[in-house]
């Protein structure tokens, strides 16, 4: 099984991550994770079971957002779904935070100081409504966190070559992350949050963008705006361990 890891968060011994891909897994879906698309049940344990597996994660110790595009943030201290929550944080050994994507932005974020975590889903709408700048002002001022201390990880979603969108949309935008081409209207969420976190102070070299292309790697990736109904959906997981 394929898993996207980070080239930074990977250096520390005290974090496990992974994204899933899209390879591997039974047709239709694939390397489907999500229980909310269609796919087998038996599909999904199987495809759970590898990928956790893999990580040496135990499903028991899970916390899930049930995201809903917002700009909802939580600090929790144990596993479970959460309601109407799109970033989740924690200093919690064992807890292992889930998001899941399909085109989306997956922010995971570690303070290496104070062995924080967090991981947030951030679409065209959590963007707009600047969820990780409100993710990483709880993290400075409930969590007392520094920037210089901050390593994060993009991964990977929909460039803006793709990701048209209608001018109610775009007009929600700054126009440095809107492009107009044809009199049509292309978003870039990549370069959104990445000034998000720039604004705060996080330094360049501690930010790394996986920068693949959910929409362009067919074969690899899943992609809701390419693929529609037959899209599954990918995890994208972090959490702290004693090592």
């Amino acid at each position: 099984m394929d898993i996207i890891k980070s080239k930074i968060l990977s250096s520390y011994k005290d974090v496990i991550h992974g994204i899933s891909t899209k390879s591997g897994g039974a047709p239709p879906l694939y390397n489907n994770l999500s229980k909310h698309v269609g796919d087998s049940s038996e599909n999904i344990r199987q495809n759970r079971d590898k990928f956790f597996g893999s990580l040496r994660i135990s499903q028991a110790r899970l916390v899930h957002g049930n995201q809903v595009h917002s700009n909802n943030v939580r600090i929790v201290s144990k596993p479970g779904l959460y309601n109407a929550t799109d970033g989740i944080i924690t200093s919690q050994e064992n807890l292992f935070l889930v998001i899941s994507t399909a085109d989306c932005l997956p922010v995971m974020i570690y303070d290496a100081r104070n062995c924080i975590i967090a991981n947030i889903h951030a679409g065209w709408r959590g963007t707009q409504k600047k969820i990780t700048h409100r993710a990483m002002e709880i993290l400075i001022n409930d969590c007392h966190s520094k920037p210089e201390d901050i390593k994060v990880f993009l991964g990977p979603c929909i460039t803006q070559k793709h990701f048209e969108v209608g001018e109610e949309v775009a007009e929600t935008f700054e126009s440095k992350y809107c492009e107009k081409r044809n009199g049509k209207y292309f978003v870039d969420i990549l370069s959104d949050n990445l000034t998000q976190l720039k604004s705060l102070g996080i330094k360049n070299e501690n930010i790394e963008s996986c920068g693949l292309c959910t929409y362009e790697n067919t074969d690899y990736l899943h992609s809701y705006r390419r693929d529609k109904e037959k899209s599954g959906r990918m995890f994208a997981i972090i959490g702290l361990i004693h090592p």
